[in-house]
């Protein structure tokens, strides 16, 4: 590992990395703590090489092995004190969606097959339905991110400008976190977006009566959620249910892919995911996971780490009751 204080560029030599932020008055202390962590990483993973290089006002790791970029960030988070990093959400940094299109080229790689799964589903979608007729389901969750990001290079590719349309729905138990992260994407995408509150099939039936015009929803559901293990990429809603053509491009992807795809591309999410939630749900049933739960080394309180640390991903809903 190398640190240096210089813009170098080193995409092209690692597949991995993590652009993360710091507060500036901490840049000696970074330094140091990186210099340490590179040699506890060392001790373990020398057959791995990587680099690490500091920026004014943040630094990036970069790796062929992302196992070693996620040790990485979790002797990160144990070493440093609190507000010395910040997180993708409170930094109003430009997405490059071309980074995420050229990803794909990684076909070796899980991460490089989701994205050219997801990619051609929406793709597909839009030859079938035309963007006019398709509105995005967003609520704020992790992987309605990953579907909006997606979505958006997509449309760059294509050179398709017009706005996306968004259906957020809105349960009457909703964390404020939530609703600001919703509100800050609906901003910085400029979505057009429309906030149902209240029952689900109800408000959707509703919406469909007003705006007869759509006929499919793009929608975050993966085969690791409950009951969703034999759902194809295009599927008509249930008997009962408004008639609709739900688009699933994320439904080979895990938990895993979700967090490495954001962390990669380094993406905004909600900040209720670096404080244990892995998962997000109504507000009164959703918890700081166990299985993040950790004791300070240094002040032996009891915190959570990040979701995107989470180890064992089959554990994801075990924050909500």
């Amino acid at each position: 590992m190398t640190i240096m204080e210089n813009t170098s560029d080193l995409g092209f030599k690692y597949v991995f990395k993590r652009i993360i932020y710091f507060n500036s008055d901490c840049k000696d202390l970074i330094i140091e703590t990186l210099k340490v962590i590179k040699d506890e990483i060392l001790k373990t993973n020398s057959c791995d090489t990587f680099d690490c290089i500091v920026y004014i006002d943040s630094f990036g790791i970069y790796c062929n092995s992302e196992k070693v970029i996620n040790q990485f960030e979790r002797f990160l988070v144990s070493k440093l004190p609190d507000n010395t990093l910040i997180y993708p959400h409170y930094i109003v940094n430009s997405v490059n969606f071309e980074e995420i299109r050229k990803f794909q080229k990684h076909t070796h790689l899980p991460l490089g097959r989701c994205i050219i799964e997801g990619i051609q589903v929406i793709k597909e979608s839009i030859e079938k339905f035309t963007l006019q007729n398709i509105f995005l389901s967003f609520n704020g969750g992790k992987d309605c991110v990953v579907l909006l990001y997606l979505l958006q290079a997509v449309l760059e590719e294509l050179k398709y400008h017009e706005r996306i349309k968004a259906v957020y729905f809105q349960s009457d138990d909703q964390f404020s976190e939530e609703e600001d992260y919703v509100q800050s994407t609906v901003n910085r995408f400029d979505l057009d977006l429309t906030v149902i509150k209240g029952e689900l099939k109800s408000g959707l039936n509703d919406f469909l009566k007003e705006n007869p015009q759509f006929c499919a929803s793009i929608i975050g559901t993966r085969q690791s959620d409950t009951g969703s293990r034999k759902l194809q990429f295009f599927q008509k809603t249930d008997p009962g249910w408004p008639v609709l053509v739900r688009v699933q491009p994320l439904l080979h992807w895990n938990y895993d892919n979700i967090w490495s795809f954001l962390r990669q591309f380094s993406i905004p999410y909600c900040s209720l995911y670096d404080k244990g939630y892995t998962s997000l749900g109504n507000k009164s049933k959703s918890h700081p996971n166990p299985n993040l739960k950790y004791i300070d080394e240094n002040t032996g309180e009891v915190k959570y780490w990040p979701a995107f640390l989470l180890q064992d991903s089959n554990s994801e809903r075990e924050n909500r009751f």
